[in-house]
């Protein structure tokens, strides 16, 4: 990746305004290396506990644990697995359960996400994973990164208060299967109180320390599906008396690829992959069921909501014509990750402001997917990815990937950027 990216030049961070730049100061970079020891004592402790979806009780624990030694007040979400702390004039508040938005004033999220993947580790590091899960994603590194702008916004609480001015800390599950931020909007993380902005960011086990890339639409929309064709099995020497699944599975699979080739306009980016087809355990059974499941994924969103029509469409009309009635299931549905243009820009300014030495690049956008989409369709956001790679090998392996592994040096520097955004946003909108 780095070699792609030599080809671009950096573009300068925007200017923080001087209230923002006086509100961030110059020694949050060093202040959190005072306690880089300590940030990666805890990413290490998470590695180890790698969990997966919305049931994160072992991570939330630890998470909890850390803002009880902070005396940050928080709550949780998602039966416990979600957890929301406070810092600032709406965090009295906190011990009622409630926070509403005039005591909180002005209210600024900053999101890290902390589930894991079913991925058995491969990484060599000495605090991998043993429990067939892993942190493949850098996950572990978004929550400790912001338990160290916790730590950096509690030592300003005073300031915030006197700004009459919230954080709001959103440790989320649930981010890699698209479940995770709708189950805590549904459950109120957009109340009590309302955030007015949000911020996040993804570490790039690919990208060198200090490389932002930004960008909107960033990441593609995903619609996730599961299709169950139900035939009628039996022994493999006499199909014509079966209804046979499989046959029918394969001719969805091709229509749906010719829904891409045939449908679709050239110019437009629209992936669909069917990346599961499961039916039958013996090579002379005919099977009851064959399962495919898979997702489309695309920037579009009237081009998608057109084609998860035509998917359904499909399916139906080629399981009739083999006479094996469909189901088709939604596993996920999250919207393209469209971001905030000021909220951005202003970021970008309060980024740079503490990490002067940051390059800066307007190239993210990718068709993967991010369940923060959910978050920035209801409230002014940001979100950039950041480079994390290890330095003592030239060999980089993408995110997702068993071998993939992350520097701890970028934690003190995720937490300086947590913290300036935050810190700088409230200084903008006293």
């Amino acid at each position: 990746m780095a070699s792609a990216l030599s080809d671009f030049q950096p573009q300068p961070a925007p200017q923080a305004t001087a209230a923002a730049q006086a509100a961030i100061g110059d020694g949050l970079v060093a202040e959190a290396q005072a306690f880089a020891d300590e940030l990666a004592a805890w990413r290490h402790d998470l590695h180890q506990m790698p969990e997966l979806g919305n049931n994160l009780p072992q991570t939330s624990a630890y998470i909890q644990a850390r803002l009880d030694e902070m005396d940050i007040p928080h709550t949780t979400l998602v039966d416990g697995s979600c957890v929301v702390g406070l810092i600032g004039a709406g965090a009295a508040a906190q011990g009622n359960g409630t926070c509403k938005d005039e005591q909180a004033g002005t209210v600024v999220m900053l999101r890290g996400d902390m589930d894991a993947l079913p991925v058995v580790e491969e990484s060599g590091e000495p605090f991998a994973s043993t429990n067939g899960c892993m942190h493949a994603c850098g996950h572990d590194m978004h929550a400790t990164a912001l338990l160290g702008a916790a730590r950096l916004l509690k030592a300003r609480e005073a300031e915030l208060v006197e700004a009459n001015a919230t954080v709001k800390l959103l440790f989320q599950p649930g981010e890699e299967t698209f479940e995770g931020a709708r189950a805590a909007i549904a459950d109120g993380l957009l109340e009590n109180p309302r955030p007015q902005a949000a911020f996040a960011m993804h570490v790039n086990s690919q990208s060198p320390l200090g490389l932002v890339l930004y960008g909107s639409p960033a990441l593609s929309g995903v619609y996730g599906f599961r299709i169950t064709l139900q035939g009628k099995g039996g022994h493999g020497s006499s199909p014509e008396i079966c209804i046979d699944p499989i046959t029918a599975g394969i001719h969805v699979h091709l229509a749906l690829q010719e829904l891409i080739s045939r449908e679709v306009p050239a110019a437009k980016e629209v992936a669909l992959t069917v990346g599961k087809f499961a039916g039958g355990l013996a090579a002379n059974v005919i099977p009851d069921t064959c399962v495919l499941e898979g997702t489309l994924r695309g920037f579009d969103v009237e081009l998608m909501a057109h084609l998860k029509t035509r998917i359904a469409e499909v399916v139906n009309g080629v399981a009739t014509t083999y006479r094996t009635p469909a189901t088709i299931e939604t596993l996920s549905d999250v919207p393209p990750l469209v971001l905030d243009s000021d909220m951005t820009q202003a970021s970008l300014g309060y980024v740079g402001a503490v990490l002067p030495k940051t390059a800066f690049l307007p190239l993210f956008h990718a068709m993967a997917s991010e369940d923060f989409a959910l978050i920035s369709s209801k409230i002014p956001s940001a979100y950039f990815t950041v480079g994390a790679a290890v330095t003592d090998t030239d060999e980089h392996f993408a995110q997702h990937h068993p071998k993939a592994r992350f520097n701890d040096a970028e934690l003190p520097l995720g937490a300086a950027a947590y913290t300036a955004v935050a810190l700088g946003y409230i200084a903008d909108h006293r």
